[in-house]
C-alpha cells in the first residue's frame, strides 16, 4: 500500500513537471558615473563628484498552465559603501514577488509585488534606470485577447500588521490605488487609455488624486512618418485641501532613413514636444502636472533637473522642445544626439522670463554578445538666470556637466540597453 501510494506521488509530480518549466535568470549592471551639475546646479567652487555603483539581479520563474511564479531579488550597493570584512548589511532586498493564477487562456490574475511597466512609461514605469528601479504591491487584474488588453489593478497598503486603525506614514507612497488600462494594437496603428486613482495619508486625513486621459497613441511608419503622443488630466486635492487641475500633453514626429537593410545601417530622426503644466504664483487650484510613477530619466534631458531630483522651488511646470538624432551604423552599435529647450510652463515669482535653459544628450551603445552590452554618455546644461533663481543656485558654476559608464549584462533580455529613447 505504501509502495503504490509512493509511485502514485512520483507519477504525479512526473506528470506536474511535464507540464511546467521552471528557469533561473539573472542580470548585472556597474555604472560609473561623474557629476558635475547632476540633479541640481553645483555653486561655484564645489567638486565634481564620483562613484561605481551596481546592481545584480537573481530571477527565478516557475510557469505552468494554470499558475505562474516569479521572484527577483537584487543587490544595490555602492563600491565601497561597506567594510570588506562586514558580516551583513541592508543592500539585499526583494525587488518582485508574485504570483498569477491563469483562469483559461485570455483572463489572469497577478498577486504580489510587481512592475506596472506601460506605454512609454511617462506615468506607469519600472524606472530601470534607476539602481533600485520600482515595484508595487497589488492585485492585477487581466484581460488579453489578440490585439486587445485589459488590466484593472489595485493596492491598499500598511507599514505593519497592525491589531487597530490604518494609519499609512510610509512617506511619498500611496495608500490606497486603483487603476484601469484599456489597449487596443493593431500593427502600426493603435491607442491605450489609462485610469489611476490613489489616496495618500497626512495627518490623518486620505488625500485622493485622480489620473487620466490617453496613455499613448500612434500611427504611421516611422520610414514615411509616425506620430507617437499621450494627453494626461489630472484631478482631485492636494495636502492643502486645493482642488488639482494640471495636464500634460507629449507628441513625437519620427522618421527613420534606411541606408543599408542588410546591415542594419540607418539614421534616425525625432522631433518632439512635451508640456507639463504648472501653478501660476496666487492661483486658487493647484495646476502642478505631477508624472508620479513614471521613468522620468526617459524624459526631459539626462540629467535629470525635472521630476526626478525634486530641485524646483518653484511649481511653475514645463514646456520642452527637443530634436533628437541615432545614427545605427551596423547591428552592434549606435550613437545619439538628444537636444532640449526647456521653458516654465507659467511665469516664476520674480522674473518674467520664463527660458530655463537648453541642454545636449550624447550617447553610446555597443552589443558585445547576445549577453553583455556597453553604454555610455556625455551631457552639458547650458543654464539661464531664471533657472539659477528656480533651483536657488546663486552662483552656478559656468560649466554644468554629467557622463557615464555602463557595463550591462542580460542573458535572456531583448532590453540590451537601459534609460535612452528616441
Amino acid at each position: 500500500m505504501k509502495f503504490k501510494l509512493l509511485l502514485l506521488l512520483v507519477t504525479f509530480g512526473v506528470i506536474t513537471c511535464a507540464r511546467a518549466q521552471f528557469s533561473f535568470n539573472g542580470q548585472y549592471f556597474a555604472r560609473g558615473e561623474y557629476r558635475n551639475g547632476y540633479l541640481k546646479p553645483l555653486e561655484t567652487g564645489a567638486e565634481p563628484a564620483f562613484f561605481i555603483a551596481h546592481r545584480a539581479r537573481i530571477q527565478a520563474s516557475y510557469d505552468h498552465q494554470y499558475f505562474n511564479f516569479f521572484m527577483s531579488v537584487q543587490d544595490v550597493r555602492t563600491w565601497g559603501s561597506t567594510s570588506q570584512l562586514n558580516v551583513s548589511d541592508d543592500f539585499l532586498s526583494v525587488h518582485e514577488a508574485w504570483g498569477q493564477v491563469n483562469f483559461n487562456p485570455n483572463w489572469s490574475l497577478k498577486l504580489g509585488r510587481q512592475e506596472l511597466n506601460y506605454d512609454n512609461f511617462r506615468f506607469l514605469g519600472n524606472v530601470d534606470w534607476a539602481f533600485q528601479a520600482r515595484s508595487h504591491d497589488l492585485a492585477l487584474l487581466k484581460f488579453e485577447k489578440e490585439q486587445s488588453k485589459l488590466h484593472v489593478g489595485a493596492a491598499f497598503n500598511q507599514q505593519t500588521q497592525k491589531l487597530s486603525g490604518t494609519t499609512y506614514e510610509q512617506a511619498n507612497q500611496y495608500k490606497t490605488a486603483q487603476f484601469v488600462r484599456f489597449e487596443r494594437l493593431k500593427g502600426a496603428k493603435g491607442y491605450s487609455v489609462l485610469f489611476w486613482n490613489e489616496g495618500r495619508e497626512s495627518a490623518g486625513e486620505v488625500f485622493f488624486r485622480q489620473t487620466f486621459g490617453v496613455s499613448n497613441f500612434q500611427f504611421g511608419n516611422p520610414q514615411k512618418l509616425k506620430a507617437i503622443g499621450y494627453l494626461y488630466f489630472q484631478t482631485g486635492e492636494n495636502f492643502n485641501n486645493q482642488d488639482i487641475s494640471a495636464w500634460n500633453l507629449g507628441l513625437d514626429l519620427k522618421k527613420e532613413f534606411l541606408l543599408d537593410s542588410a546591415n542594419n545601417k540607418k539614421v534616425e530622426v525625432a522631433l518632439g514636444l512635451e508640456v507639463l503644466s504648472g501653478s501660476e504664483n496666487g492661483d486658487s487650484k493647484d495646476r502642478l502636472f505631477l508624472p508620479l510613477y513614471g521613468t522620468n530619466h526617459l524624459f526631459n534631458g539626462f540629467m535629470d533637473y525635472f521630476y526626478v531630483s525634486g530641485a524646483l522651488s518653484q511649481p511653475v511646470g514645463l514646456e520642452d522642445i527637443y530634436l533628437k538624432g541615432r545614427f545605427t551604423p551596423g547591428l552592434k552599435t549606435w550613437i545619439q544626439a538628444d537636444f532640449h529647450l526647456f521653458s516654465a510652463n507659467q511665469e516664476l515669482i520674480t522674473s518674467e522670463d520664463k527660458y530655463l535653459g537648453s541642454e545636449l544628450d550624447i550617447s553610446f551603445g555597443w552589443i558585445l554578445n547576445e549577453m553583455v552590452s556597453i553604454q555610455s554618455g556625455y551631457s552639458h546644461f547650458f543654464a539661464s538666470d531664471s533657472f539659477s533663481e528656480l533651483t536657488n543656485v546663486t552662483k552656478p558654476k559656468n560649466n554644468q556637466d554629467w557622463a557615464y559608464l555602463m557595463f550591462i549584462v542580460r542573458p535572456n533580455s531583448k532590453n540590451k540597453f537601459i534609460g535612452v529613447r528616441l
